[in-house]
Formats: structure tokens, sequence, C-alpha cells
């Protein structure tokens, strides 16, 4: 993939550049979760024209997905790229709670119930 940041020696990178149009807002806030949480500096732009959908064109009322620091590009498409294809899921096994017995999914740190960490 081409990389959009390569620019003569020269000129300045853009403070800011485009990474996707996501139609799905869920994906879109989904997204900028997961980048971030990466540390991934990203930022969602929403242009207010949703309500004239079926008026404009459909991708004129897409969210963007833009990347802050453009030195990650491929930092970013790889996580991006990783988030589709399921590679973020939680793995692991239904854990029990040591102090009160509480069973909990995989992506659980510590007890709703007690608080305790997982061991």
């Amino acid at each position: 993939m081409r990389n959009p940041f390569q620019t003569p020696m020269n000129d300045t990178p853009p403070a800011r550049v485009l990474l996707e149009k996501l139609l799905d807002r869920v994906e879109a806030f989904a997204l900028v979760h997961y980048l971030d949480a990466h540390g991934i500096p990203v930022s969602l732009s929403e242009p207010p024209l949703r309500s004239a959908l079926g008026e404009i064109p459909f991708l004129e009322t897409a969210a963007e997905l833009f990347l802050d620091d453009p030195s990650r590009w491929n930092d970013a498409r790889a996580l991006i790229d990783r988030y589709r294809s399921g590679a973020s899921a939680v793995r692991g096994t239904v854990w029990t709670c040591s102090e009160c017995g509480e069973r909990h999914e995989p992506e659980f740190g510590e007890c709703w119930s007690c608080g305790r960490v997982r061991s």
C-alpha cells in the first residue's frame, strides 16, 4: 500500500491525514477507541449532512477518520486491518473468582461481584 505521507524532503508533512471514510457510525467510533487504546492519535469528523441522505451522494454523509500523527500511518493501517480481521477479539477462557466463586468472561480482569483481581 502506498504511504500518502511520502513527500519531498523539504516539504512539511500535513498535520493530519484522512485514514478512511466510514458510513457506519458504530464502526467509526469503535475504530477511534481501538486506535486510541493502542496509542494511535486519531480524530473523527462527522459532516452535519446525515439528514440529507438520499438527497446527496451517500459518501458526503460519511464520517472521516483522521490520523493526527502522519508518522504512524503504517501502524494505524495494520491495526485497522487487525481490527477488521477479528484478531482483536478477546481470547481466553471463562474464569471463576477465587474469592466469591462468580464466573466471568475472559475479557474481565476483576470480579464484578467482589472486586477481586483475576489470578
